[in-house]
């Protein structure tokens, strides 16, 4: 299986972070480094991982195209990361939510942090479907509706790939909808 870091990785001399001593006692660095969530990630670079959430395949309930911005390094909280992480965050949810949109057809994606119990600074993509009954529309409401799209490995393997491959047809220029106010 292709590691996503092949076609979106961003050129860093740091680019290639070691492997944490601790990273068996933290969920989240155990997370980056474990084959199965490894093969879900849809982006990367020096200091984010991007990937679809895994919760809930094996029983095929897995909300399809829920994805995660993570940080690599231990910072909880969004005033924890320095100017190339929250640079990076951003960057991350930008072109992975344009790609969400793309390969999904997804009307809008919501994002959304919790920040509790992880050492990892991390964001919540979700995309909205067509047809998202009203009562549904908002971003934690919206993973309890009986009729979202849901699946297991085989489906979000494939919305894996759907979303690689629109994320090599993302660029900068191309996620943005308006101009930067003046």
């Amino acid at each position: 299986m292709e590691d996503a870091r092949s076609d979106n990785r961003k050129d860093a001399p740091d680019a290639r972070m070691a492997i944490p001593k601790d990273a068996r006692a933290c969920f989240i660095c155990s997370k980056h480094h474990s084959p199965e969530a490894r093969g879900m990630a849809v982006y990367e670079d020096a200091y984010v991982v991007a990937s679809l959430m895994i919760a809930g395949a094996e029983e095929r309930r897995a909300y399809l195209g829920y994805a995660i911005v993570e940080t690599k390094r231990h910072a909880p909280a969004l005033g924890d990361l320095h100017a190339q992480e929250a640079g990076a965050v951003g960057e991350a949810m930008n072109r992975v939510s344009a790609a969400l949109r793309k390969a999904l057809n997804a009307e809008h994606v919501y994002a959304f942090v919790q920040g509790d119990g992880v050492p990892h600074f991390h964001m919540h993509l979700v995309p909205r479907y067509t047809g998202t009954p009203d009562r549904y529309r908002h971003p934690v409401n919206i993973l309890q509706w009986p009729d979202a799209p849901r699946g297991g490995a085989a489906e979000l393997e494939a919305i894996r790939d759907s979303v690689r491959a629109a994320l090599a047809n993302v660029d900068e220029a191309s996620c943005g909808r308006g101009e930067p106010a003046s």
